[in-house]
């Protein structure tokens, strides 16, 4: 035994995935401080209850508040060296502190789900198969009798590195043909640890373009700032290059042997994010989002841990992966919801990479067409740089925007005469149409027309939609289903029918209309399948003329160079939303698809269909474009206050009982008043009033608003009332969240 790997410090403080916001301390048994040397990032099996758990090191210490005799003896180490970095760790405690959520559950949720439930940090191995000797100078003819030999034997002399498991499933060769061909001495078996992009990189196959003025100032002032902490704003209008910046600063990282992490907000744009940076780049590239499976996100995990990923793509929960030579964190499309986690561990990872670049010296680039009003706000007040792009990159010129007024006129399968012509003429000139509507489903609404019964979901306080091609009723918010209903719920009349309009519907719509156009439609339903996005983008792309129809997953990232016209079929939604981040979202919607037209060289145009073409947020977006807009929306939040001017944190509850979610609430608020009083906090208080959707999957929810123009006297209130509510016995039967800078507040 080695005295110098003795571990000093008699206990350790622990993680355990566990609802509950402290460390839990155990005792280092005297055999393994004598044989191990104990470090935070560790795993380890301990006494819990009645049960044995698996928990993280997360410090070790010299003394404890218990009794030792209270203190119990960890079962058994898990792993002979720490699986998390130091930076990680911190970032986590940090995260835990700011968002008031359980700390063992932070650390749990940043491991790949295959190292939570106790697998090893280790790669997988597969078996590759090699040429022998006997088989390289093997003449193909003599496998002319078995032609699954013949065939197998033409592929792996084509690799002369060896043939993967992938390279083999891709050619449909069977491992029973492998097995005769190692018996006759012509292959053998190579056992090797799995490495993701192993077969293949891109080889530098694309000729970088040259940059335009304005992406060669953003580049050289980027570049000049790796290696020491910066936050920059990359404001770009859509098709200006934004991709370019990233992929020169990406280039100039590797050349320092350095890593770099994109953070994408949607799983469809990591595949296509994947490409172009495959096309560029000769190194290993880990991809990492929740369509993969537990196993493909623990190797990419392993590969950005290891150094050996010099890019990691992924979303939201990307942010914890462990890169120790990260000196660049990108979120494209930053303004996007989707970074903002909307249930369990409620963080922000645009928050979070601020925190860890901070930690690390590491630069961060916030790339938007559409900043959010938080992002702008920190650009107008300096404390980011703020780098505009504002000229379409190549020969592309920025698409002219229409009102179409549906005032007093007759729609046509929900499309103006106005709309249609448009359509025609695009279609004629084999150019494709970008037809915008953010619903999908056939139609949000099924009524009787005798008795006025509308289909409800029996969970939610929410109409079910129509889906017709799956003939069901789909509740979007709880995800009940129900057989397609041909009679009235009360009546039984069969004068039921559907009210407004889905991505579903304005696609069969198209269909009847344009009889010999392809209609492609692209939403949630239409591509929940693996690579099903995949396939559609590809038909697109091989189309000449053709009509794409779909919700926000059309607007976010995709380059279609021939769409040339974009029709917004209700421009309206979000103009008198209950929510004051509505009219943000819409023009920021807006935007984003109107920027999907002209990104060639055909000049595009985009068309609004409105009842409100007056409406002065419709006019200033349309005549002065997204930055005048979001100025005015700064000066109204401002008057108002609201964010980004002051701080919000939301406490919410629910449970199957509305009093009971109602009284947690009420209790609280008049604890917090009377910390407010004693403590002299410039605190406001709001509620507990209900949400909007009072009643959600069956339970009834309220919300508790704090607000605060300081933000330390916000988040040591929270700190008091979150120690409060674990000890409050309507805890057991009432489910509450805490959620700090809530992007939802109805």
């Amino acid at each position: 035994m080695q005295e110098s790997l003795l571990t000093p410090e008699p206990y350790v403080k622990v993680a355990l995935p566990v609802p509950m916001r402290t460390l839990f301390e155990y005792k280092v048994p005297k055999a393994i401080a004598l044989r191990h040397k104990l470090i935070p990032g560790m795993r380890l099996k301990v006494p819990f209850g009645k049960q044995t758990r698996l928990g993280l090191i997360v410090e070790l210490c010299y003394q404890s508040e218990w009794n030792p005799n209270q203190i119990k003896p960890f079962t058994s180490l898990h792993d002979e060296a720490a699986i998390l970095p130091q930076t990680i760790i911190d970032l986590c405690k940090w995260a835990s502190r700011y968002y008031h959520h359980p700390i063992g559950e932070v650390f749990f949720h940043s491991l790949p789900a295959m190292l939570r439930k106790g697998e090893s940090d280790s790669y997988r191995s597969e078996v590759w198969w090699v040429l022998t000797d006997t088989g390289n100078h093997l003449q193909l003819d003599e496998l002319k009798r078995a032609p699954k030999q013949h065939a197998f034997m033409e592929i792996v002399k084509a690799h002369p590195n060896g043939l993967s498991p992938h390279i083999m499933r891709l050619h449909d060769l069977q491992g029973s043909v492998a097995k005769a061909l190692e018996d006759k001495g012509f292959i053998r078996r190579d056992l090797r640890h799995f490495s993701k992009n192993a077969e293949h990189h891109g080889h530098k196959k694309q000729v970088p373009p040259t940059l335009n003025h304005e992406q060669d100032i953003a580049v050289t002032k980027l570049s000049s700032q790796l290696g020491q902490f910066n936050v920059a704003l990359l404001d770009g209008i859509t098709g200006s290059g934004k991709t370019e910046v990233y992929l020169r600063l990406i280039e100039h990282a590797i050349e320092k042997e350095q890593q770099v992490l994109v953070l994408v907000p949607e799983i469809g744009l990591t595949p296509q994010t994947l490409k172009r940076f495959e096309d560029r780049f000769n190194t290993d590239i880990a991809l990492l989002h929740s369509n993969m499976s537990d196993r493909e996100r623990l190797d990419g995990w392993l590969m950005a841990r290891s150094g050996k990923a010099r890019i990691i793509i992924g979303t939201r929960s990307s942010i914890f992966v462990p890169a120790p030579q990260l000196s660049l964190i990108i979120l494209d499309e930053e303004h996007d919801a989707s970074y903002k986690q909307q249930d369990g561990f409620r963080f922000h990872t645009r928050d979070l990479a601020i925190m860890r670049a901070k930690s690390i010296n590491a630069c961060v680039i916030l790339g938007s067409a559409t900043p959010s009003y938080e992002s702008l706000h920190n650009a107008k007040q300096q404390k980011f740089d703020w780098i505009k792009l504002r000229s379409r990159a190549g020969s592309a010129e920025i698409p002219s925007m229409e009102r179409i007024d549906l005032r007093g006129q007759t729609l046509i399968k929900g499309f103006s005469e106005a709309s249609l012509e448009r359509i025609n003429t695009h279609l004629s000139r084999k150019e494709q149409v970008l037809v915008f509507l953010n619903r999908r489903g056939y139609a949000p609404t099924l009524m009787c027309h005798d008795c006025g019964w509308i289909s409800q979901c029996p969970n939610c306080d929410v109409n079910l939609t129509v889906h017709k091609k799956a003939n069901k009723l789909h509740c979007h918010h709880c995800g009940y289903q129900s057989a397609l209903l041909h009679q009235c719920g009360e009546c039984h009349s069969h004068e039921v029918f559907t009210i407004g309009e889905g991505t579903e519907q304005v696609e069969a719509q198209l269909v009847s209309l344009f009889k010999d156009i392809p209609v492609l439609r692209i939403d949630r339903d239409s591509t929940s399948r693996k690579d099903s996005l995949n396939a559609i983008t590809q038909k697109i792309h091989e189309q000449d003329k053709a009509i794409l129809v779909g919700t926000q997953m059309l607007a976010k990232g995709h380059h279609f160079p021939n769409v040339t016209l974009v029709v917004v079929m209700d421009a309206d939604v979000g103009l008198f939303s209950s929510d004051f981040r509505g009219m943000e979202r819409t023009a920021q919607l807006i935007t984003q698809v109107a920027g999907r037209a002209g990104r060639a060289s055909k000049p595009g145009h985009v068309l609004l269909q409105t009842y409100h073409p007056d409406h002065p947020s419709i006019e200033s977006l349309c005549s002065l474009g997204y930055e005048f807009f979001a100025n005015q929306g700064l000066q109204e939040r401002k008057s108002l206050e609201l964010p980004p001017y002051l701080h919000q944190i939301l406490i919410r509850s629910e449970s199957v009982d509305d009093d009971q979610a109602y009284l947690l609430l009420d209790q609280l608020r008049k604890e917090a008043e009377q910390h407010i009083e004693n403590f002299n906090y410039p605190i406001q208080l709001l509620g507990p009033y209900s949400a909007i959707i009072v009643r959600k999957a069956g339970q009834h929810r309220y919300i508790l608003t704090f607000k605060s123009f300081n933000r330390a006297p916000l988040h040591q209130l929270i700190s008091l009332l979150s120690q409060s509510l674990e000890q409050n016995p309507l805890t057991r039967k009432v489910r509450y969240a805490i959620d700090v800078d809530p992007l939802e507040t109805y």
